[in-house]
């Protein structure tokens, strides 16, 4: 399997290539009725990882067989992690250890026995704090179970992925452009997962459902335009059939769209996420955003305790320098202020000539341009 820096396998090499692995601190919420499929997902996850490994189990139904090296939270009702608040706890205390996988089955069971709004905000707490961390977690998961909180949870996490009747869709899959809204074909058998991805019916889905939902439309009201029955809307949107070129193009004159919009399931999210974790840091630089296209310079800087450093490139522009963490003198033409976490410093006339650490710590600023 190729190496990758800076990420994690999953554990299935398909997916690996699809989201480049895993990424520090990513929560992947795992959709899906299909239990034998769950199981399969989260035994290469907890097998592509080293100890340490963890399963907190909530469901009395489970069953699950788990090597004698990966720990089990027993938090079914009457266990002793079975209240709420100390199970969050015991996860993200899990989730202090480095490279920690946890699978947590699952989401349902937590709707079931705390109802929609206490079992969204459990997940509301928890996810962050593990992502903070830096930990993977596997959420189980299933639309008959979750349904009621799958939206907000959505918005919450990293990483969304659906499967049903052997297709898996990507709903989410934050800091990777263009991989939310793919559709990929599941090979299996007992050991193995493999996909393969299904471009035409991925890109028709996404695109479909972003001019719907772009003009406020139900699957209805598309199926009464396009000529086609709401069913048919259904499975195209979930990726499981396509629609002819007729219907296509009764339904982009209906819209006044082309067919290349319909297809076109990467518009712009209007935002750019960086992660600092995405791209390998080089002599303590991590250039988080460094695109003339988009008009803007970001770079997240680490600093040795005493170290001495300066901006990667030369910028005559304005200059926004933000501390993180540590106590940071900023050398100008004339003066050298010290700026402090909460501090921001905006230069607009002289250019930085360098920085200095000077706490007894590792420091982190930010150093942002305007192109």
């Amino acid at each position: 399997m190729t190496s990758r820096p800076s990420q994690s396998s999953t554990g299935i090499e398909s997916l690996d290539d699809l989201l480049d692995g895993l990424i520090p601190g990513d929560n992947v919420v795992w959709v899906g009725d299909d239990d034998g499929l769950h199981d399969l997902i989260e035994t290469a996850f907890l097998e592509a990882g080293e100890s340490p490994r963890t399963v907190v189990i909530l469901n009395d139904d489970a069953g699950l067989q788990i090597p004698s090296d990966v720990e089990l939270i027993d938090a079914r009702p009457g266990a002793i992690h079975a209240d709420p608040m100390t199970l969050e706890e015991v996860i993200v205390e899990r989730g202090r250890k480095p490279g920690a996988r946890i699978v947590i089955r699952d989401l349902d069971t937590l709707v079931r026995r705390l109802g929609p709004d206490r079992a969204l905000a459990f997940f509301a707490r928890t996810c962050p704090r593990l992502f903070d961390l830096g930990a993977f977690a596997y959420w189980r998961s299933s639309r008959a179970g979750s349904g009621e909180i799958l939206a907000p949870v959505q918005r919450v996490t990293q990483c969304v992925l659906e499967h049903n009747n052997n297709r898996l869709r990507v709903l989410k899959a934050e800091s990777r452009p263009g991989i939310g809204g793919r559709i990929l074909d599941i090979q299996r058998d007992d050991q193995t997962l493999a996909l393969t991805e299904v471009r035409a019916l991925g890109r028709l889905a996404e695109g479909i459902r972003r001019v719907r939902t772009e003009r406020g439309l139900t699957q209805t009201d598309v199926a009464s335009l396009a000529g086609v029955s709401p069913s048919a809307v259904s499975q195209v949107e979930s990726g499981h059939r396509g629609l002819a070129l007729d219907t296509l193009l009764t339904l982009s004159e209906a819209l006044s769209v082309s067919l290349d919009e319909l297809l076109d399931h990467r518009p712009d999210p209007g935002y750019i996420l960086a992660r600092r974790d995405r791209i390998p840091s080089r002599r303590g630089i991590v250039s988080l955003l460094d695109d003339p296209a988009a008009g803007l310079r970001a770079h997240l800087i680490t600093l040795n305790p005493g170290e001495r450093g300066g901006p990667p490139v030369i910028h005559k522009g304005a200059e926004l320098v933000l501390i993180g963490h540590g106590l940071v003198q900023i050398e100008l033409e004339q003066e050298a202020p010290v700026i402090r976490p909460g501090d921001a410093l905006l230069v607009t006339r002289d250019a930085i000539k360098g920085w200095r650490n000077l706490h007894p710590e590792s420091a982190r600023l930010f150093w942002i341009v305007r192109d």
